[in-house]
């Protein structure tokens, strides 16, 4: 028989932290390569420019995409507070009659 895994409503599995690392790394290549296009405006390594621009697509592409899944969490988890407690209140209602 499969075993169930259950996930709380409040793990997020670390999508804070992933969405600004791939941000910054992101953002640390751009620059690079804006650095490589202005010194370089007609260079020899075209590709390794390419390469460059393809990590930072990547890599902000990523970071994007994990800073909405980060947010979906946080949202999930107020959701999950505000059913236990809603919860809460009923079991209460319910011991006092």
């Amino acid at each position: 028989m499969a075993k169930k895994h259950i996930f709380s409503a409040h793990n997020d599995f670390k999508t804070e932290f992933f969405y600004k690392f791939f941000l910054i790394i992101g953002g640390i290549l751009l620059i690079i390569y804006l650095i490589e296009i202005i010194l370089h405006p007609i260079g020899l390594n075209d590709a390794t420019i390419g390469t460059i621009l393809a990590f930072v697509i990547l890599c902000l592409g990523l970071g994007l995409m994990l800073y909405f899944f980060s947010r979906q969490f946080t949202k999930l988890s107020q959701i999950a507070d505000e059913v236990e407690q809603n919860e809460s209140l009923d079991d209460e209602e319910e011991t006092k009659e």
